[in-house]
């Protein structure tokens, strides 16, 4: 019997380690290859060796074939009866199961290697000689297969086609406010390494619910930074799924957010109130005094925006038939924070679902820097368009202030994030939740600022499979 060893290796099996390659061997003894055959034989009532065409059972018997002269006839031939071309069809994010033994029975092997399943999600169960496993991504794929009948190797590279029950629909095209499919955008502090500045990235995703149904995606974003005065303005915003212009409502409140902050950071007014706060602070160590100082003029900023962007709704909504300021609908989820000498102060804000929270690795701890808005009745949010949210002492009541020395990550995401990855309310609220939420994200994404990479792993992220949940997904990560 020719030892496996001897088999051309397929490029697939590139970058595999040895452990990797060995879980996927199947081989069958010369010792043991009796008993094989014998197992069958006590099987053949249920699987026998009749289902397979008799030209091909000659051939693994080692009979002669008429017109096979070499071994790459016989396998030639083998192939060609058996008409292996691709394995049965699978689908993303739904289990699959392929019985190796359609192909030819167990006990005519004398090994077996099978390549390139690692990279679809799946693997070779070489107790019962089936390819198993979840499928995670779409597309054609080469898996190789190699095996000895009777001393001969064989070797062919097989087609899996992994599909989606998904339709990716795109919206009419003369629709109003059109909006692309996805976003993304990097902001890298051209200091950062110097003086610890931080480095944002944001990705936005329409849902697959969205894509099924052709609609447009309903999330937005905002990224602003200021360099002169180390001050940065991040958000995520959700359309409403009940407003029908609500993806141009969360574009307006994202951009009137970068506006609005873009000239509050150069606001020497703004920066003076920060630098005397601190000062104050650091000398008689009055921290409500701090936090009631601060909280009090970036809620000046914040009514700013909502004002304007209601205003912008209105008058949007006079120019299109049974429309109104609701039509716009959006929640708004907000940090606004800036590098000092004593440390970061961080400033957060939220109108309705998704979640905000603020990671420290070294202590494996988190800050939970949003506040639960729902509505009068349960699973019912609040958006930007409720009544008394412009009200200063409302805004107030919603900020969430900090001041820490520093921090690992700054995570700010909408609720087709926060829904499937914390499940509950408690897990939101519980430190070691986010921290593994972190530590599995890191994983996935470079976190680093040297990455080119960064905004299409981010969206590639997003494409997380979750039963039931397939919203619009929106993040920006400050790290």
């Amino acid at each position: 019997m020719q030892n496996p060893s001897d088999f051309d290796e397929f490029d697939l099996s590139a970058g595999q380690d040895s452990r990797e390659r060995n879980n996927n061997v199947y081989v069958v003894s010369e010792e043991n290859l009796e008993l094989v055959e014998e197992k069958e034989k006590v099987a053949a009532a249920a699987k026998p060796y009749s289902q397979y065409d008799p030209r091909v059972i000659n051939l693994l018997r080692g009979k002669p074939v008429a017109d096979t002269k070499s071994a790459s006839d016989v396998q030639e031939k083998l192939f060609k009866l058996l008409s292996i071309n691709e394995f049965d069809q699978a689908i993303v994010n739904i289990s699959y199961y392929y019985d190796l033994k359609k192909i030819v029975p167990v006990s005519a092997f004398g090994s077996f290697k099978i390549f390139g399943l690692e990279s679809i999600g799946l693997c070779f169960n070489r107790s019962d000689f089936t390819i198993e496993g979840v499928p995670q991504h779409l597309g054609s794929f080469q898996v190789g297969i190699q095996f000895n009948l009777k001393g001969n190797p064989f070797s062919k590279l097989l087609t899996l086609n992994v599909i989606t029950l998904w339709k990716e629909v795109d919206p009419p095209a003369d629709s109003l406010f059109p909006k692309s499919n996805d976003d993304s955008s990097v902001l890298i502090a051209d200091e950062y390494k110097k003086s610890g500045l931080k480095n944002v990235v944001a990705a936005s995703k329409r849902g697959r619910s969205h894509a099924y149904d052709g609609k447009f995606r309903d999330d937005d974003f905002a990224i602003e930074y200021n360099a002169e005065n180390q001050w940065y303005a991040v958000a995520v915003c959700d359309g409403a799924g009940s407003s029908r212009y609500s993806r141009e409502g969360s574009r307006i409140l994202a951009g009137f957010i970068s506006e609005i902050f873009r000239d509050a950071f150069r606001d020497d007014e703004l920066n003076r109130i920060v630098d005397n706060s601190l000062k104050t602070f650091y000398i008689d160590g009055d921290a409500e005094e701090l936090e009631t100082t601060l909280k009090q003029r970036i809620a000046q900023i914040i009514k700013s925006v909502l004002v304007k962007t209601l205003n912008q709704f209105k008058k949007t909504a006079q120019n299109i038939e049974k429309a109104d300021i609701g039509s716009f609908s959006t929640t708004c989820l907000l940090s606004v924070f800036k590098k000092t000498q004593h440390g970061w102060l961080v400033f957060s804000y939220n109108v309705g679902d998704g979640a905000i929270g603020m990671v420290d690795m070294e202590h494996r701890t988190a800050a939970i820097l949003c506040n639960p808005d729902e509505g009068k009745y349960f699973g019912q949010t609040r958006f930007i368009t409720t009544e008394g949210i412009t009200a200063i002492e409302d805004i107030r009541s919603r900020i969430v202030f900090k001041l820490v020395k520093d921090f690992d990550a700054l995570i700010l995401m909408t609720d087709g994030i926060s829904d499937p990855k914390f499940e509950s309310d408690k897990n939101l609220n519980d430190s070691r939740c986010w921290v593994k939420f972190y530590e599995n994200l890191r994983n996935e994404v470079g976190l680093f600022g040297c990455n080119d990479e960064i905004e299409q792993q981010m969206l590639e992220y997003l494409d997380f499979w979750s039963i039931g949940n397939h919203d619009d997904r929106t993040i920006v990560v400050v790290f």
